[in-house]
Order: C-alpha cells, then sequence, then structure tokens
C-alpha cells in the first residue's frame, strides 16, 4: 500500500523544549523530521536500527567514537549509519532541520522520545 506525506501539513510534536518531531511509519520503515533550536545535542546511543539522515536545513557535526570520526554535514549532505554503531551529533548556532529514516522502526522513540538508548 502506498502512502503520501504531506510534511507541511503535519503539526510538530514536542520532543522536549527545543526539539520537535513530524513521524512517518510503516511496518518496516520509520522516518522522523526533526527540528532543533540552535545549540542542541543528542547523546551517544546505540540501537538495532540501520539509520540514514539528510540535513535539510542548518548544520550538525555527528560523531562516530568507533571510527575517531566527527563529520560536519550541512544542507544536502546526508548519514548512513549501521547496526549498532556508536554516534552522536550536536547542531551549530541556527535552527536546524533534518530527516532520520530508521529500518526497522525505532518504536521506543514512542515511549521515551528523547535519546531512549542514549549511553548512561
Amino acid at each position: 500500500m502506498t502512502e503520501e506525506i504531506r510534511w507541511l501539513a503535519m503539526p510538530w510534536e514536542e520532543v522536549s523544549a527545543h526539539i520537535s518531531r513530524k513521524v512517518a511509519m510503516k511496518d518496516r520503515l520509520m522516518m522522523v523530521m526533526y527540528r532543533f533550536d540552535p545549540y542542541q545535542s543528542w547523546p551517544e546511543e546505540t540501537h538495532e536500527a540501520e539509520q540514514g539522515g539528510y540535513i535539510l536545513k542548518g548544520k550538525i557535526e555527528l560523531s562516530l567514537p568507533a571510527a575517531g570520526k566527527k563529520i560536519l554535514l550541512g544542507p544536502g549532505d546526508g548519514y548512513l549509519i549501521g547496526t549498532n554503531v556508536p554516534h552522536s551529533w550536536k547542531t551549530a548556532g541556527e535552527e536546524t532541520v533534518l530527516l532520520d529514516v530508521f529500518s526497522p522502526p525505532r518504536k521506543e522513540l514512542f515511549q521515551k522520545k528523547f535519546a531512549p538508548r542514549a549511553k548512561e
């Protein structure tokens, strides 16, 4: 079954005081559009889902500690993260909007919206 997604018509859902999202999901695929205020961060985490992302607006610094890499990404850039690969990121001094794609869906994001698998 095919479904259209009208991102602009979809309301933003609050994740925290400075992060909001829009979610579209099927059985084996989940898309999350995130909007971050300036100078926000997502703590290091790992998860079973493979993850891909595309930066629509703003910039992020993606950290991949196991590979010893920090990568600056801006509009038009993207990333692919394999299963159980530790990663974290932070935004720069401007609003950032990105689209994350997960397979399989990260249903734990509904129980705890912000970094449910963050390294404690």
